[in-house]
């Protein structure tokens, strides 16, 4: 486990040198006509926009929009790197620490999700704080997920929190 100083030292280098910064790679994420039914089921809609039979050419209820973030989350964050003091890091030193905090999500000009469309989850790096009193590092990122067309289908801002000795 890491000292206080050295959690207070990796977390004052976060904070100074996330913001702005893009996130490497993307995360892919393919539509399923079944999983998009299931999903808007579990939260007892029945409205056949978001239900209805394949062929009527359903979309997927706003709920979805969890299904992809998380996903993206879980896969962008764990693999990011970054050099601290000439040394290559790992921005997350143990991924069991990340916790998803919150999402908002903006869907202000951007298109439905439909069965079979194949988006792409792209990042960069907002606000980040520390919560001393936990040692608790939480950080934004900036995501926007597109499909296949490159249409955007949603703009999140996900909150994610890295515990104590994790960052």
């Amino acid at each position: 486990m890491l000292s206080i100083e050295e959690m207070e030292k990796n977390a004052d280098f976060l904070i100074e040198n996330l913001p702005g910064k893009d996130v490497p790679g993307s995360a892919k994420i393919k539509v399923r006509y079944k999983n998009l039914v299931n999903f808007a089921k579990c939260f007892g809609i029945t409205d056949p926009k978001y239900v209805g039979s394949e062929e009527e050419g359903i979309v997927a209820c706003h709920a979805y929009a969890n299904a992809y973030t998380i996903k993206s989350l879980y896969t962008l964050v764990p693999g990011a790197r970054l050099n601290q003091d000439g040394q290559e890091r790992m921005l997350v030193k143990d991924p069991r620490m990340i916790l998803h905090a919150g999402n908002k999500y903006n869907w202000e000009n951007c298109v439905d999700v439909k069965p079979g469309d194949k988006l792409i989850a792209t990042a960069k790096w907002g606000k980040v704080w520390l919560v001393e009193s936990n040692m608790m590092l939480f950080a934004e990122l900036i995501t926007t997920i597109k499909n296949q067309n490159d249409e955007t289908i949603c703009n999140v801002v996900v909150t994610t929190g890295i515990r104590r000795g994790g960052y």
